[in-house]
């Protein structure tokens, strides 16, 4: 079987691995897939289209794979990569499979589409080995069950370049950097992600202590990183784990990343601090707004004075902070969006992670812009991107939200290192030449 990874959209385009900043990552589905078809004696080859040229080469690389199966993973952002794609496999003669993020939110849209043979609905480790040896046997829209995490063999990376992957400069993390999955889903219930992520996951869980730590004893041996990524939503939900996380991982002595939100934050400062003895270098924190209203049209959970609160630890203990947050929500005003901009003021972050809000199909928020008329366009491609460089909903005032970005951006290098700052300053120069050409 061939695994395709049509991610291009957020990676520069064609022939970027390794030379955009965004390649420190890989795709933990198809690593896990792959390492699953293996297991039940597949062989397996994958083909990314950030190290094709262009489409020739890509057409080129699928015929060479000479696969029985192609397996196209599709976010709603790679929608029309991933259709490509499988318009080129036909041609070759050969069967298209498409899951992911998409397909599970968007079946009945998707499978609408004939270049795809097989939709694939939720997770495909337990099922795909059963369609590929009696694929007779299944509808078109395939329904797959949720594997034991903890049953799963050890992703297999090396589908991907992973030279050139750990090669890849990040303005942040030191390489090689990697990233690393404990569980998947989220019990939260926040409006601009869910329902649609349940979909996608069913019922969230985590892999056990002992699995987790496993697979990064050997990821340290086999890789020696010198930053790992825990790429959960929220790594930090269960306190309970996370403790025992902390006694397990401090024999690894290694730096790690994670993402988690303020009330974990604020709730449980005790645990904060043991996480930044055992190796934390930054937390990714949803801080999303600074307006209250928003954060419950959002169903957040939390409050703009956690949110403040949850800065503060992080700066006590030494934190970096990268900061998520959202501008132009459906309904936000010009005053509620000026409260996140003197938000992020307040928390000082590392890094200031703006985003213009998304309305992702099969998520309550999108439902409700819908019904109130507000999409600008439901191509999946404008739907899939948090890009803060184009708007999302009618009625935004975009050209005023850039404004507010750019000054926040100029006053963020004042609060900065200077090692920081100068990073900062190449980012920003890098991308303007990129979005210049």
């Amino acid at each position: 079987m061939c695994l395709v990874y049509p991610s291009i959209r957020n990676y520069g385009g064609f022939n970027t691995l390794g030379k955009h900043p965004e390649s420190v990552y890989i795709n933990h589905g198809l690593a896990s897939i792959g390492a699953v078809l293996k297991e039940e004696g597949h062989e397996v080859s994958l083909v990314d289209l950030r190290e094709c040229l262009d489409w020739e080469d890509t057409g080129l690389k699928l015929k060479q794979a000479d696969a029985d199966w192609y397996g196209i993973y599709c976010s709603t952002l790679d929608f029309w990569e991933a259709k490509k794609v499988a318009e080129l496999v036909h041609h070759l003669g050969k069967k298209t499979i498409v899951g992911g993020p998409h397909p599970s939110i968007c079946p009945v849209k998707t499978s609408s589409y004939e270049e795809f043979d097989y939709v694939f609905i939720g997770e495909a480790e337990k099922t795909l080995p059963d369609l590929l040896k009696e694929p007779e046997d299944f509808e078109r829209l395939v329904i797959g069950e949720s594997p034991d995490l903890d049953s799963l063999p050890i992703e297999d990376r090396e589908l991907f370049n992973m030279k050139k992957v750990l090669a890849t400069k990040h303005p942040f993390y030191p390489a090689p950097f990697l990233s690393i999955m404990a569980g998947r889903g989220c019990p939260f219930r926040c409006s601009f992600c869910k329902p649609g992520e349940d979909r996608i996951f069913g019922k969230f869980r985590m892999r056990s202590l002992d699995n987790l730590i496993g697979e990064i004893r050997m990821l340290a041996n086999r890789y020696d990183y010198k930053m790992l990524m825990v790429d959960d939503d929220s790594f930090t939900i269960n306190p309970n784990y996370i403790a025992e996380f902390c006694d397990s991982y401090e024999k690894v002595g290694r730096p790690f990343t994670c993402q988690t939100r303020v009330d974990f934050i604020v709730k449980h400062p005790d645990l904060v601090k043991r996480l930044k003895e055992i190796g934390l270098w930054m937390f990714v924190i949803g801080f999303e707004a600074g307006s209250q209203r928003i954060l419950d049209l959002y169903n957040k959970g939390t409050t703009v004075e956690q949110n403040v609160e949850a800065a503060k630890v992080c700066h006590r203990y030494g934190i970096k902070i990268w900061a998520n947050v959202m501008y132009g929500a459906p309904s936000e005003t010009k005053e509620e969006m000026l409260k996140t901009v003197d938000m992020v003021k307040q928390i000082r972050p590392y890094h200031h992670s703006p985003s213009i809000y998304t309305p992702i199909v099969g998520t309550d928020l999108y439902e409700y812009c819908k019904t109130k008329g507000l999409l600008l366009s439901e191509d999946p491609v404008v739907l899939g991107s948090r890009s803060p460089n184009e708007p999302k909903l009618k009625g935004q005032d975009h050209k005023w939200i850039e404004e507010r970005l750019q000054e926040l951006r100029r006053e963020s290098l004042g609060w900065l290192p200077l090692g920081a700052r100068m990073k900062k300053v190449y980012t920003y120069v890098r991308r303007s030449l990129q979005s210049a050409s």
